[in-house]
């Protein structure tokens, strides 16, 4: 058996965080409200402070508009977990606004489905 010598990154990776130094080791929270599509808004009026994380600081700036928890952990490359996390302190110190999104009141019925389905495989 040999070593390989080889690195699994190329120069382009830049340095390497590990996900728990990114939140500080932290553990995620409980779901509560904080699902894949809840909706997170900066709170209006609201100055930052100046001792937020770059991490806290990036979801600032995405939630300057309406945005889903979903969105947001794309955006910043990071699972769900850790954003849920980030999300959970901005919200407890009174950053950030989380919303369910609205009810989907459209027809869902078999039918509606079925026609879906076949609209679908005729792709």
């Amino acid at each position: 058996m040999t070593v390989r010598n080889e690195a699994w990154y190329d120069e382009d990776a830049g340095p390497l965080v590990r996900l728990y130094a990114r939140v500080g080791g932290r553990s995620p929270v409980p779901r509560d409200d904080l699902g894949l599509s809840a909706i997170i808004r900066c709170t209006p009026g609201v100055a930052a402070p100046e001792d937020l994380s770059a991490d806290q600081q990036a979801v600032l700036r995405l939630s300057r508009r309406p945005i889903s928890l979903s969105e947001i952990a794309a955006h910043m490359s990071l699972p769900i977990g850790p954003t849920r996390l980030l999300l959970a302190e901005l919200r407890a110190a009174g950053l950030v606004d989380t919303a369910r999104p609205a009810p989907d009141d459209r027809d869902s019925s078999y039918a509606v489905l079925q026609r879906l389905l076949g609209g679908l495989q005729s792709l």
